[in-house]
């Protein structure tokens, strides 16, 4: 065996070894270093990805937040040669989820909420055209859409908070002094304070306030304001 390595063919072998036995320690490293450095790359756009994802959520939230501000705002117009007769000017509050999403990537908990919200919108429209919509009292549609519709935007501002908070996003900016959190608030607590006066005294709203008013005075509700497309975001 000396005799062999002593030899010109053995020490040509053993050079010709050490060599590839280099080549591959050097592959294996500049392997694994490349499967590090990819690794953070892959987690890095991940997390753009879903970080992404959550900022157009909350974009498309506080966009509803500020329909729902103008839906409870919108003081309907009477049709003065028929007080039944009345307008909205604005649409339904409607909320634009991001179509192309891929859920998955966002907590589970709170795209259980955002997928809920369409319905829940949709159920509040399909009760605002249950309500028997007759003077003086109108089945008490304006106080339930304002209440209804504050109640949803309360529920977009938690779940913007959430997000925002999850994903280190800034909330979006408004001016120092508009707060639609608490506009909401008190506005669900007039009504019950105006509901509880009412079953004090006995008596029901008349709903008799007379403005002037467009041509046009549908009697359907839907007719006055487009309704609001459900959105059914896919993951």
């Amino acid at each position: 065996m000396n005799e062999f390595l002593g030899s010109g063919t053995g020490s040509l072998l053993v050079g010709a070894g050490l060599t590839l036995a280099g080549v591959v320690a050097g592959w294996l490293m500049s392997t694994v270093s490349s499967r590090a450095i990819t690794r953070p790359k892959r987690s890095e756009a991940a997390a753009g990805e879903v970080r992404h994802l959550a900022l157009r959520t909350v974009i498309a939230l506080d966009d509803f937040v500020g329909t729902c501000q103008a839906a409870i705002n919108d003081t309907p117009e009477f049709n003065p040669s028929d007080p039944s007769e009345f307008v909205f000017h604005v649409e339904d509050p409607r909320l634009d989820l991001p179509r192309d999403a891929e859920w998955s990537i966002i907590r589970p908990d709170v795209v259980e909420q955002l997928l809920w919200m369409p319905n829940r919108i949709r159920n509040v429209l399909d009760a605002l055209d249950s309500l028997d919509i007759v003077p003086p009292a109108f089945g008490d549609l304006f106080e339930h859409r304002e209440e209804d519709f504050s109640r949803l935007a309360l529920r977009a501002l938690d779940l913007i908070q959430t997000i925002s908070a999850e994903y280190e996003l800034p909330k979006p900016e408004r001016p120092i002094y508009y707060d639609p959190r608490l506009e909401f608030e008190n506005r669900i607590q007039t009504i019950a304070d105006a509901r509880n006066r009412r079953r004090e005294v006995g008596i029901s709203d008349k709903g008799d306030d007379v403005s002037n008013i467009t041509p046009l005075f549908p009697k359907n509700r839907r007719d006055a304001a487009a309704p609001a497309a459900d959105v059914d975001p896919k993951g």
